[in-house]
């Protein structure tokens, strides 16, 4: 039996039968498989994360469609088109392209906003799955004024 001085850590290894346990040595195993399911793991978080802030972003537009559309149902602004500059305003922060249409028929208000979802997307470069997905809102009002 042979002994075997090894420059790591003091560490001997021995020879058995014509191999050496170095082969055999299971330290640094953690870090193989880390790094094997680490990015695994980040693009299911990020796509994670994406998917929250669509969704996240589709109920803060939709309030404020909602609150546009009341505000003209109150008298508070004049027509279609102060609606659309409301609620264009009151989304400026997202910096997406909204597109914002406000009819005015039968006794109600109508607003419709489509918007790109990678717009919404906080890490969008990474997924292009979701180029040719349009998120679109639709929010009524009866006219009380």
């Amino acid at each position: 039996m042979t002994i075997i001085n090894a420059p790591m850590h003091g560490t001997r290894y021995t020879l058995r039968n014509g191999s050496s346990n170095f082969f055999n040595n299971e330290e640094g195993s953690a870090t193989i498989e880390t790094v094997i399911w680490l990015p695994i793991f980040t693009i299911l978080l990020t796509m994670i994360i994406n998917l929250s802030m669509v969704f996240f972003s589709e109920s803060q537009i939709l309030r404020v469609v909602q609150d546009g559309n009341r505000a003209f149902s109150l008298g508070r602004l004049d027509d279609g088109a102060a609606v659309e500059a409301y609620i264009g305003e009151k989304l400026a922060y997202l910096s997406a392209d909204l597109s914002i249409q406000s009819t005015i028929a039968g006794g109600e208000i109508s607003t419709v906003l489509t918007t790109p979802a990678t717009n919404l997307m906080p890490f969008n470069m990474m997924f292009s799955a979701f180029d040719g997905i349009n998120i679109g809102l639709r929010a009524q009002h009866l006219i009380e004024f």
